[in-house]
């Protein structure tokens, strides 16, 4: 398939002119040249197409049963070349009608596996599944193979990951058995794919490598295998080398000269230049990939390159256009069944809708996409929706929802991008730098042995050379050029072996590289950047074990909820920086007074948690009096002749709360800093004491 596209850039390249004249051409936009060749190779089709039932019907009865058969599979195999899809299906049945009648099952397969593959493109997934049943039936050598691969893509694309796995599975044992590596290949990346939807990435990567190696062995498909480890990485957020493989996919499709090839690729690179904010790039990106599907007709892409298209306008400011996009996108799914398109586009409408405060169509936007998404497992696109759920939770002020839903989506990610996905990539990554080193280290072995016996060789031919020699001078001739020969060869020896070592210090310092990565993706992972201190998501994960542990000791636990007052006006005045040095300072004065074992983390903007792990309500009073002293302190330092900046903190011990839940420990710390607020600020309160405690005050 892969050469047979190649041949299409070719021949598109020598036939667009001749066919430049006889009609227009599609309206394709005149600033993707990819789309207006592919148009061009569809009207080219429909003239040799013409052309090949002209030659037929003139031929008439002379033409045998054979030679009608080699005709049609003549037109159908041009119509594949161009990437005709509409008249490629018309021919490829005539095929196989005249296959069945001459008796060749092989042609009927053929057929039938193309015919399914043009409704799998064009989004008929109805009438695929009829074409790969009858696919199914035949008894061809590698026809169940075929079905069961794309029983698979289509168990996928309708988000059903469970069927898309065990016929994936069925569909590589079956292409092992067969000896068909290029087949293996492809049930290995539908693997990987499905894998990836279910968020288990690790394993995705470790089946697009093996995929990846087959098809560069062969030459075949790489550009796809490509894409689909870009995709990994994008999901795992690793940007720099998610960019590096869309590079080589772009350049490897380029190289082929198929536009059917270079679309999908395209649309996906405008999702990650979306993630890094590149917009107007993403833009041109997802318009240049659907105006190529739109010429040849693949529809199940066009949703995927709109869905593109409306983030970017949606970030430009475009939100009229960004809308417009995204419910054509929302239709198209519906009307394939594709549950990865329907979810995707529902969460990017909620996300436009919160921007413009829509919050009731928000939420049904969200309800929606959270009905289908908890029954398919699409778990990356199940962790955004749980994500703006918490948005709009928090929004509308509804502190117990927000909560819940980011304890599922803290969970989900750590599940996804936790420390353990971390050193399983990495361990894949060592993996496959290792097999390449051990590649070379083989070479160089190899080429030791033969160095070896070569050496043996002259060991014995001289040995036996010297029985026949008849004067001294000879013998002393050929043993001095030995004597040099031996030398060249234990020095290329002593070459090869240092180049080992090498590569064996290469491998070593990945190893210790990557681990390094594995402990900075974790830090990263729980770590707020301004301040040094645990983010949300990872002090919250803590704070709910210290509990536990608390009520399996039987221990006393006090939670310490601090926030800075007036922070918005401060800002105002004086500025996000000068702000964001007042959060800096007012964190690195509460580390100064907290013992080993306490734990203390960013809550959300202003707000932080401090955990004394075996302290009482008395002495995290004790505690919180002289944090908020002392913060005090070093805020006035800060910025002496500028307004007083202070904090006002709320205690809550779990004896006086009498639960061990986290979110009731949590609203009795958030009542208490309440009533500090509302009692004038710059103080601490005890629940659930209603009389607000100055600093120094006894409880």
């Amino acid at each position: 398939m892969q050469r047979a596209r190649f041949v299409t850039g070719c021949c598109i390249a020598f036939a667009l002119p001749l066919a430049a004249g006889s009609q227009a051409a599609p309206s394709v936009a005149p600033d993707f040249p990819s789309a207006r060749v592919a148009a061009g190779s569809h009207r080219i089709a429909e003239d040799l197409d013409d052309l090949l039932q002209f030659a037929a019907a003139a031929s008439g009865a002379t033409l045998t049963p054979a030679g009608r058969l080699q005709t049609a599979y003549a037109a159908a195999y041009l119509a594949l070349l161009f990437e005709s899809r509409a008249i490629g299906d018309r021919r490829w049945a005539q095929v196989q009608a005249l296959a069945e009648r001459s008796g060749d099952p092989r042609r009927v397969a053929e057929a039938l596996q193309n015919r399914a593959e043009i409704a799998l493109q064009a989004g008929d997934y109805r009438r695929c599944e009829e074409l790969v049943g009858r696919l199914s039936g035949l008894a061809s050598p590698g026809a169940e193979a075929t079905a069961e691969l794309f029983r698979a893509v289509l168990e996928r694309r309708q988000g059903r990951l469970g069927g898309a796995l065990r016929h994936g599975e069925r569909a590589l044992d079956l292409y092992r058995r067969l000896g068909d590596r290029l087949g293996e290949a492809q049930a290995l990346a539908n693997l990987g794919t499905a894998m990836r939807d279910r968020g288990d990435y690790a394993k995705a990567l470790d089946l697009q490598l093996e995929a990846l190696a087959i098809r560069e062995r062969y030459d075949e498909q790489t550009e796809t295998s490509y894409r689909n480890i870009a995709l990994i990485y994008r999901a795992i957020e690793d940007s720099d080398a998610a960019a590096a493989y869309f590079t080589q996919a772009l350049d490897a499709a380029r190289r082929r000269g198929a536009p059917s090839l270079l679309a999908p690729i395209l649309g996906s690179y405008a999702g990650l230049l979306n993630d890094l904010e590149r917009y107007e790039e993403a833009l041109a990106a997802a318009r240049e990939a659907l105006a190529i599907d739109q010429a040849i007709g693949s529809r199940p892409s066009q949703g995927l390159e709109r869905l593109e298209a409306g983030r970017a306008l949606a970030a430009l400011g475009r939100r009229a256009e960004a809308e417009a996009e995204l419910e054509q996108t929302l239709a198209l799914g519906r009307e394939l069944g594709q549950r990865e398109i329907v979810a995707t586009a529902l969460l990017n409408l909620a996300r436009v809708a919160l921007d413009q405060r829509d919050r009731l169509r928000a939420r049904a936007l969200l309800d929606e996409a959270l009905a289908g998404l908890e029954t398919s497992q699409l778990k990356p696109q199940l962790a955004q929706a749980y994500e703006l759920r918490e948005q709009l939770a928090t929004a509308e002020h509804d502190t117990t929802a927000a909560l819940r839903y980011l304890g599922r989506r803290s969970a989900l990610r750590e599940e996804m991008l936790g420390a353990r996905t971390s050193r399983q990539l990495a361990a894949l990554q060592v993996r496959h730098a290792r097999h390449e080193a051990e590649q070379r280290n083989a070479l160089l072995t190899k080429e030791n042995e033969l160095q070896a016996t070569r050496l043996h060789n002259q060991r014995l031919e001289r040995q036996f050379g010297l029985l026949g020699i008849g004067t001294l001078l000879v013998v002393l001739g050929l043993v001095s050029w030995r004597y040099v020969s031996v030398k060249q060869r234990n020095r290329l020896l002593a070459e090869n072996a240092g180049e080992l070592e090498r590569q064996r210090q290469v491998l070593s310092d990945a190893n210790v590289q990557l681990e390094r990565q594995a402990a900075e993706l974790y830090h990263a992972a729980v770590t707020d950047p301004l301040t040094g201190t645990h983010n949300r998501g990872h002090l919250l994960r803590e704070l709910n074990e210290r509990i536990l542990d608390a009520q399996t000791r039987e221990r006393d636990l006090s939670l310490l909820l601090i926030d800075f007052d007036h922070f918005k006006q401060l800002n105002d005045l004086r500025g996000h920086l000068f702000g964001d040095r007042a959060l800096v300072v007012g964190v690195q004065a509460m580390r100064q007074w907290l013992e080993p074992g306490d734990l203390l983390g960013r809550f959300g903007g202003e707000e932080f948690l401090i955990v004394l792990t075996r302290s009482d309500a008395a002495a995290a009073l004790e505690v919180a009096e002289r944090i908020c002293e002392k913060v005090g302190d070093a805020l006035r330092a800060l910025d002496p002749d500028g307004p007083a900046c202070t904090i006002s903190i709320g205690i809550a011990s779990l004896a006086l709360v009498g639960s061990y839940r986290l979110e009731a420990l949590i609203d009795a710390a958030d009542q208490a800093l309440y009533a500090a607020k509302a009692s004038g600020r710059n103080r601490v309160i005890r629940y659930p004491s209603p009389t607000p405690l100055a600093k120094g005050s006894a409880a």
